[in-house]
């Protein structure tokens, strides 16, 4: 899914193209908020979920940190990451992070 307006945040129209059968969602941002639990639209979208039965693994990621460019084996890590028995939360793609090592190996 594609977020065009992101506030409001329509929980109406973000149900409509979630399917029920939903187990794992990978949310990117492309923002560090550094102090948060999380980025922003991350955050929104566990709030979506927060108490409803069988709510999906939710992770997040951030993506074009620093201007590096997404190709499309990094959005391949996204989903090897999501297939994971447990998949890594506050992840990065695109760029190596060597602070803290929470960046995706490609493979």
């Amino acid at each position: 899914m594609t977020v065009h307006l992101y506030r409001p945040f329509s929980l109406d129209h973000f149900f409509k193209y979630i399917p029920k059968t939903v187990k794992k969602i990978a949310v990117l941002d492309r923002t560090k908020e550094i102090g948060s639990l999380g980025e922003p639209l991350y955050l929104d979208v566990k709030t979506a979920f927060y108490g409803k039965e069988n709510a999906p693994v939710i992770v997040g990621g951030r993506y074009g940190l620093g201007s590096k460019d997404v190709v499309p084996s990094h959005i391949a890590s996204v989903f090897d990451n999501l297939n994971a028995a447990t998949p890594k939360d506050g992840f990065t793609i695109s760029i190596v992070d060597d602070v803290t090592n929470n960046h995706l190996q490609l493979e």
